[in-house]
């Protein structure tokens, strides 16, 4: 009869240690500081410029005052990193889809179910991690990027001037 009770007792808190150790629940984004998160990532994405050392501390010196003042303002009219992951995700989908950008860029914005204020500070936010991005690519050789993934070497360079002839009707 012990024995039985001290087996129960020993399974009962092996079973909810495994439970209590589990990071975060399924589905969700584990937590942690978004600022380092975004740092990480986009330094993670160089790795293949081999750049040298002081060079990637200077990248990450550049790209870490504008990551802070981007979670600063996402934070401050309360923009998730769920409603974020929605909108990869939906961008994802669509993409795989065959939709067009513009389309693309619609869909994933939708997905999020974001208040007006919160979609103007994404965009204002979007605007100057591209500035950023562009501001990097100057720091890097054109041998450089030219190890980087396409997307990221798009992401580098100076977006086309959106001017165009006014189209006649």
């Amino acid at each position: 009869m012990i024995r039985c009770i001290a087996v129960f007792a020993v399974s009962l808190s092996l079973i909810s240690s495994s439970v209590l150790a589990q990071d975060s629940p399924k589905g969700k984004a584990p937590k942690g500081n978004p600022e380092t998160a975004m740092i990480n990532q986009f330094m993670k994405q160089l790795e293949a410029a081999e750049a040298p050392a002081d060079l990637l501390e200077k990248i990450k010196e550049v790209f870490s005052k504008t990551a802070k003042d981007v979670v600063a303002k996402r934070k401050e009219v309360g923009l998730t990193p769920a409603m974020l992951q929605k909108r990869a995700e939906a961008g994802k989908k669509a993409r795989d889809e065959g939709k067009k950008p513009k389309e693309v860029k619609e869909i994933a914005i939708a997905a999020m179910n974001a208040t007006d204020d919160q979609k103007k500070v994404l965009a204002e936010t979007e605007e100057m991690l591209a500035k950023t991005r562009v501001e990097i690519g100057k720091l890097l050789t054109d041998e450089q990027k030219s190890k980087l993934p396409k997307p990221l070497q798009a992401n580098l360079k100076e977006p086309a001037s959106k001017e165009r002839a006014p189209k006649k009707k």
